[in-house]
């Protein structure tokens, strides 16, 4: 009996549980779908962008400008790293982090100074001990824009002053509602997108204001695009790792249901053989 209460127990222990897992993918299945419409919408804005910049950088191949070119040498490196706020979503936030340790383990002669996005890559570098003076946590749809333009300014800001000589950027991008892949890249200096166009470009006022304004914008929708990604790319690890519990939890509640039963038939089988015994004997 008490193997039988204990299986019991063990049942409505694993139902809880099932209950807690049901919500929370329901809870994450609702937000996958509003941020992935969002990045689906955002999408066609960052093609355009990039065509833009591509048809640029064919007719200004020989112009200079520093968000191009680059630093002659490199010692000071900072990474924006994108993680989520909570866990419960498989080796999401794992991997980012391992891809981060990759990136300072390349770069152990060169300063590196992490800005960290969630509350999982804010921690990491606490723990870690990262020089780290800004982050940012529990960002809201509405804010991911104003977050992206303040983090883009900021680095482009450090960098024409010389204290950054590389930025780069490690999130998950959104694929489809079963794939994300995680991206590791430098966004400054930025790659020369060769484009279709090969004629050369008269620029109004001149071409360094033009650069000047544009090559910003770009790498502020590339913030931007990290972040709506990689939270479309959380939502739907989410919603994937709690469904899996979910159909572990039924599994074992049915398990648990077969052993209750065969334990309780056995019970009664032994009281009606106990029984039939004692009549037997008198």
């Amino acid at each position: 009996m008490a193997g039988m209460k204990e299986i019991k127990s063990r049942i409505k222990s694993v139902q809880s549980t099932r209950q807690i897992t049901n919500a929370m993918e329901i809870v994450s299945t609702t937000k996958f779908k509003k941020y992935s419409k969002l990045v689906v919408e955002s999408r066609p804005y960052e093609e355009s962008m990039r065509k833009i910049l591509g048809n640029i950088a064919s007719g200004v191949k020989y112009e200079k400008h520093p968000l191009f070119d680059g630093k002659k040498e490199v010692k000071n490196i900072a990474v924006i790293v994108i993680t989520s706020d909570r866990g419960l979503c498989g080796s999401f936030n794992s991997s980012t982090l391992k891809a981060l340790e990759r990136l300072v383990s390349e770069n152990k002669d060169k300063t590196i100074t992490i800005i960290p996005i969630g509350k999982k890559a804010i921690d990491h570098a606490s723990k870690k001990k990262y020089d780290f003076s800004e982050s940012f946590s529990k960002i809201a749809p509405e804010e991911m824009n104003r977050i992206a333009k303040n983090i883009s300014e900021e680095v482009v800001d450090k960098y024409n002053k010389d204290i950054f000589d590389e930025i780069h950027i490690i999130y998950n991008k959104f694929i489809s509602a079963l794939r994300y892949d995680l991206t590791c890249e430098k966004i400054i200096p930025i790659k020369r997108i060769e484009g279709s166009v090969n004629s050369e470009y008269i620029f109004e006022p001149d071409t360094d204001y033009i650069l000047s304004s544009l090559l910003p914008r770009f790498i502020n929708l590339q913030v931007y695009q990290a972040i709506l990604n990689n939270t479309a790319s959380e939502h739907s690890a989410r919603k994937n790792s709690m469904s899996s519990a979910t159909d572990n939890a039924d599994e074992m509640i049915k398990t648990l249901d077969i052993k209750y039963n065969r334990n309780r038939q056995a019970a009664i089988t032994q009281e009606i053989t106990e029984i039939v015994g004692g009549a037997s004997a008198l």
